[in-house]
């Protein structure tokens, strides 16, 4: 997670981390404590308040699984700082896939960005007519974002319906071969990343399938040890002679 979000802000992505930040907090944060409740109890009690205990399997697990989704986050927003719509969408085709996907990603990555927009004015809007969001709870906040989502979801739908009724206005053909005036083409930086890239999926896979990641590695690796330290206290008491 850490390389990269450093990855993320060297390419210049951090205007699109910090656009996004109040998201990725919530899954992290909702991640970690959602997590405990459905991972099996194991090892030390970390902490404890009331008859809820957290144990060192628990925190760990739910740790683990709100980094790994911080972590797709944060490669999804490098591919889409170093990539325009116009290469996604040609590359797409280069590779083979139909016409119809590669516009279909390229609409929906050109429209989020345009969806983010207009929740932010109709907040801005809201919050002008009277309407207090930041004041109360965690629970009368989230019941303060329900006049939001309206405006939001209608927006969307007013810009979608834009859309198709200009693209059919200007004849647009999902069967008709498609040509683009630039082709791109891989070099060598390219081949070191696909291969980087690949060595490291291999890797992920091979420690993923010997149990490292998981509840099972866990719980093996701390039968391993208590078993380790039966078998020297049963050989200690040998050789003092009980």
């Amino acid at each position: 997670m850490l390389v990269g979000f450093t990855i993320l802000v060297l390419v210049g992505g951090w205007p699109n981390l910090r656009r996004l930040t109040p998201i990725i907090v919530a899954l992290f944060s909702v991640g970690l404590a959602v997590w405990p409740f459905f991972t099996p109890a194991g090892g030390s009690t970390l902490i404890a308040f009331g008859p809820v205990a957290l144990t060192e399997r628990e925190i760990f697990f739910a740790l683990g699984r709100s980094e790994r989704i911080a972590t797709f986050i944060f490669g999804g927003l490098i591919f889409v700082t170093t990539t325009t719509n116009e290469e996604i969408v040609r590359g797409l085709r280069q590779l083979g896939f139909p016409y119809v996907f590669c516009f279909a990603i390229g609409t929906a990555l050109r429209l989020f960005p345009t969806f983010i927009d207009a929740a932010q004015t109709v907040r801005q809007a809201q919050e002008a007519r009277g309407l207090d969001i930041q004041s109360g709870g965690l629970r009368d906040r989230l019941r303060n974002y329900i006049p939001l989502l309206i405006p939001v979801f209608m927006t969307a739908f007013r810009n979608v319906t834009t859309q198709s009724m200009a693209l059919e206005a200007r004849g647009f053909d999902t069967q008709r071969q498609r040509t683009f005036y630039n082709k791109t083409s891989l070099k060598r930086v390219d081949w070191a990343v696909i291969l980087v890239a690949f060595v490291v999926a291999v890797t992920a896979v091979w420690l993923r399938t010997q149990g490292f990641g998981t509840l099972w590695h866990h719980s093996s690796s701390r039968s391993m040890t208590t078993a380790v330290c039966v078998r020297e206290a049963i050989h200690t008491f040998h050789s003092v002679g009980w």
